[in-house]
């Protein structure tokens, strides 16, 4: 089980890992306070500042800064959700920095007397006003740095929500194209029953895994095996060779490392569907096919080859409206890690696909 939820979280960072939201408050808050503190002991190392206020100041910010600004979580929580317009929330915060700053100067003095430590007192001298200053600069800046992570995440997740929607709908382009090709199949053998059959059943395996993708897609799985969709397409084409006979011919070549690499779904599907299209209408007779995958240098090379040749489209159609949508789906998922070339000679087209190699533990 705990394998297969670690799986489950390694296919679910495959749409574009960023690298904000593993930001989380406690290590911000932790790691900020004391970088903070590295100031005022350097000063004090380097002996640049011998009076006692100043290092009951300097020293002191760093606990009572932790202190304060973790206190102030709850409430800059429920600010957040209350979604203030800026030009509120920004000079509610510069106000509060400068209240909380006077507020926690003068708790640290305070308490520095009431220890018998020397700290400066109101209008004693310029100490107070710049420790006043600097404290609410420092608050002010923890307050900007709180909401605007916070505002950045919103916006990530609302952005990857509408790339999730983006892929899905994508992706639903390709399962009525294979399911009519089935149905169409069908009709064409029904007085063949083993032939029948094997459609049939080539049809319910590939709408199985179909089904599976969209479940995970439900608990943002975002991506399977190679090897699953693989399996898929085999039934896929046992259709197109129940349909095509003997002038359709395939092979597959997949390394082990490859058939584990993690993918986004419906990847090899279009490369089918383009192969067989175009290559009906420059193949010679016997119609090949070739899928091969490996893993190279920390890349998925994905390649599906088509016997024919290559013929030059406007830009409306080319490629194939299921190759512009896989193009499409690769950028939204990998950004520019990804690529989708097309290479042709004089008797074969190849689509290759290249993206990032996560491999299924």
């Amino acid at each position: 089980m705990a394998k297969k939820q670690k799986n489950m979280r390694a296919a679910s960072a495959i749409l574009q890992p960023d690298f904000m939201q593993r930001l989380t408050f406690w290590p911000l808050q932790i790691g900020g306070w004391a970088f903070l503190m590295v100031f005022p002991l350097g000063i004090w190392l380097a002996g640049g500042s011998s009076a006692a206020p100043f290092f009951w100041l300097a020293f002191a910010r760093g606990p009572s800064g932790f202190a304060l600004t973790s206190a102030l979580r709850p409430l800059c929580g429920r600010v957040f959700a209350a979604r203030l317009h800026y030009a509120i929330l920004f000079p509610g915060l510069v106000v509060s920095s400068l209240i909380l700053g006077f507020v926690e100067l003068e708790a640290t003095c305070w308490l520095g007397r009431s220890l018998g430590l020397a700290a400066p007192v109101i209008g004693a001298d310029m100490m107070y006003g710049s420790a006043w200053m600097i404290r609410s600069m420092v608050l002010l800046l923890w307050l900007l740095l709180y909401f605007g992570i916070k505002l950045l995440k919103r916006f990530l997740e609302v952005e990857r929500e509408f790339q999730r929607a983006e892929v899905r709908l994508l992706r639903s382009q390709m399962n009525p194209h294979f399911l009519f090709n089935a149905l169409t199949t069908i009709m064409a053998v029904r007085r063949d029953e083993a032939k029948v059959e094997l459609v049939t059943q080539s049809l319910a395996d590939y709408l199985r895994f179909s089904l599976q993708q969209e479940e995970d897609e439900q608990i943002h799985v975002a991506a399977h095996p190679l090897g699953d969709e693989i399996s898929a397409m085999e039934n896929y084409l046992r259709v197109e060779k129940v349909r095509f006979g003997d002038d359709l011919d395939w092979s597959l070549d997949a390394e082990a490392d490859a058939l584990r690499t993690l993918v986004p779904s419906a990847l090899v599907q279009p490369l089918l569907e383009n192969a067989i299209k175009h290559g009906q209408e420059t193949s010679p007779r016997i119609l090949r096919i070739s899928i091969t995958a490996r893993v190279v240098q920390s890349n998925l090379e994905l390649e599906v080859c088509n016997s024919g040749h290559w013929i030059e489209r406007d830009r409306t159609h080319a490629g194939g409206v299921g190759l512009k949508n896989l193009r499409r789906r690769l950028e939204l998922i990998y950004g520019h890690a990804a690529s989708l070339d097309i290479r042709h000679g004089q008797s074969t087209v190849t689509v290759c696909v290249s993206l990032p190699a996560r491999l299924l533990q």
